[in-house]
């Protein structure tokens, strides 16, 4: 007699509000299971939110929740233990398009770094000192690693960007490149 030992995998909802690029649901979700698998860093148990947003909406949630009304990459919430609610992660795919063009990376990359991103700030990482965005980078260059060779798929649906100029928000510092 075989028995096979199905693993605890936490809930994770995948929401896409951004049509213009697809994302595949269940990619986004082996990814996070991946990284809980890993072990290198600790999320709280409880579900996982993760939501794509256009351009607007992440201006107006950027602007409700911390003030400021300026396009964003990625915006984390913790969560609440006690609700078996590890927190919600919130991605701009169009941002990512604009910066995978500037940094000359793929879309799929960059999505990737901001899922990273968002997932290692729910596990208490900060970047807002010198020294906690050094162990944020360091943490990122680890998963990213990790999810190398992982499978995410990412379609823009008929978009056509520009080369060239940079975006008109403050990029971030090619020292701050994975």
């Amino acid at each position: 007699m075989t028995i096979s030992v199905v693993e605890d995998l936490r809930a994770i909802e995948v929401c896409n509000a951004c049509r213009r690029i697809v994302i595949s649901a269940e990619d986004v979700r082996n990814l996070f299971w991946a990284l809980d698998r890993n072990g290198q860093f600790y999320l709280a148990e409880g579900d996982l939110s993760v939501a794509f947003v256009p351009n607007e909406k992440i201006r107006a949630i950027h602007g409700e929740f911390l003030g400021d009304h300026s396009l964003t990459d990625v915006i984390s919430f913790p969560g609440d233990p006690e609700l078996n609610f590890a927190g919600e992660i919130v991605v701009c795919p169009l941002y990512a398009m604009e910066q995978s063009k500037f940094y000359n990376t793929t879309l799929c990359d960059e999505i990737k770094l901001y899922l990273v991103h968002g997932y290692l700030h729910l596990c208490g990482l900060k970047d807002k000192s010198e020294e906690e965005a050094q162990k944020m980078r360091s943490g990122e260059k680890y998963c990213l690693d990790f999810l190398k060779n992982f499978p995410l798929q990412v379609s823009p649906m008929g978009l056509r960007l520009t080369r060239g100029a940079p975006p008109p928000w403050t990029p971030r510092k090619e020292s701050e490149t994975p």
